[in-house]
């Protein structure tokens, strides 16, 4: 079982480590740039197509794993996929499109969101769905049609959460590599070998992408790239053999492993209601904003937020091999701990801004007095 999952990252990563390197000489021959705006942190021309590298990476690697390992191992191993893969896959392939076109030519939100769940529906139609959650002491509750809609809404909202998050080198693709590591792991315990080997090729072909992506970085991931990961690391689950054995159903594991990004997006969400403005509304008030204005620099920033994506990677998979009754309370340990964290952020950022704030106003009231101007107030 552990072979096919070593195949499939070693060739995933050897694959991205020579179409990435094709993928910028092209970008930098016909000037395909992230362009430098007051919402972004980089002011070089960096391409922004590393997305294309890992999804097809990701594909051919997916595909020819059953292959290959059936050449290999002259037959005593298999990885097979059935029929319902076919949507998968077609699913996969469309919110990359989506996400490459947005990088070329920006998509209007309304039709960029209806794309989405589009790609959403067809994966749903393969039977890949949130059938149903167990709630601690009560039981577990059928979905029944409600599967449907509520799998349609997981699928775009991870796929956006991680697109959100992309907004600094190495920290869309570190925290993602992380998340599909532990699913990877998980799966091989858990006895699904189909589940792994995507795990694994997705994980191979985000190392090979972050091996230009870390800072200072040569290439973006792009929309192209950030949405696919979200959607693959939200579909992954639903494959199979990623906490099903869990004590809240499903959704333990992902949401466990996801939850800078879900925290992020949430709270994003609840920040642009707030202020009374859309939740489409860019802004500079994500995690990575607010540790920048703490003075830390982009490495020690992707130390912080990787070293935590570790602690969730070990909770996450502790949590499928530890009792029932004890997971239940680790999870919400963490998941109590990481809003309490947040939280503590939020508050420091609020009053160092407030005290910067000030400062600039005492100063600016200083030098009107200087040039023989009244202070106000």
């Amino acid at each position: 079982m552990i072979f096919p999952a070593v195949i499939a990252a070693a060739f995933a990563l050897g694959l991205n480590l020579v179409v990435i390197p094709t993928i910028l000489r092209l970008a930098h021959r016909f000037k395909w740039y992230d362009l430098p705006d007051h919402r972004k942190i980089h002011t070089g021309l960096i391409p922004r197509l590393g997305g294309p590298g890992m999804y097809l990476s990701f594909l051919c690697v997916a595909l020819l794993t059953p292959i290959l390992v059936t050449l290999i191992t002259g037959g005593t191993v298999t990885v097979g996929y059935t029929l319902r893969f076919i949507s998968l896959f077609l699913g996969v392939s469309l919110i990359q499109a989506i996400g490459l076109i947005d990088d070329f030519r920006p998509i209007k939100a309304l039709l960029k969101f209806f794309l989405q769940l589009l790609a959403a529906i067809i994966v749903t139609a393969g039977g890949f769905l949130i059938r149903s959650v167990t709630l601690p002491y009560l039981g577990s509750l059928g979905l029944g049609l409600f599967a449907y809609p509520i799998t349609v809404l997981w699928l775009v909202g991870i796929s956006n959460a991680v697109n959100l998050i992309d907004g600094m080198d190495g920290l869309a693709g570190g925290i993602s590599a992380f998340a599909a590591l532990s699913m990877g792991i998980i799966a091989l315990i858990q006895g699904s070998t189909v589940t792994s080997v995507l795990c694994f090729a997705l994980f191979g072909a985000i190392l090979g992408f972050l091996v230009f992506n870390f800072p200072p970085a040569k290439i973006f991931m792009g929309d192209s790239g950030s949405l696919f990961l979200g959607f693959c690391l939200a579909v992954f689950p639903l494959v199979g053999g990623i906490s099903k054995v869990s004590a809240f159903g499903t959704l333990l594991v992902p949401v466990t492993l996801l939850t800078i990004p879900i925290l992020d997006i949430g709270t994003s969400v609840i920040r642009r209601l707030r202020n009374k403005v859309s939740i489409i509304h860019p802004d500079k008030e994500h995690i990575h904003h607010k540790l920048l204005d703490m003075g830390l620099n982009q490495r020690q920033i992707l130390w912080v937020l990787y070293g935590f994506s570790l602690y969730l990677s070990v909770v996450a998979i502790t949590s499928v091999i530890l009792p029932r009754e004890v997971n239940v309370y680790l999870i919400f340990v963490v998941w109590v701990g990481s809003l309490l964290g947040y939280g503590l952020l939020y508050y420091v950022n609020t009053r160092q801004r407030s005290a910067s704030t000030g400062e600039e106003v005492d100063k600016g009231a200083e030098e009107s007095s200087a040039r023989g101007f009244p202070k106000s107030g």
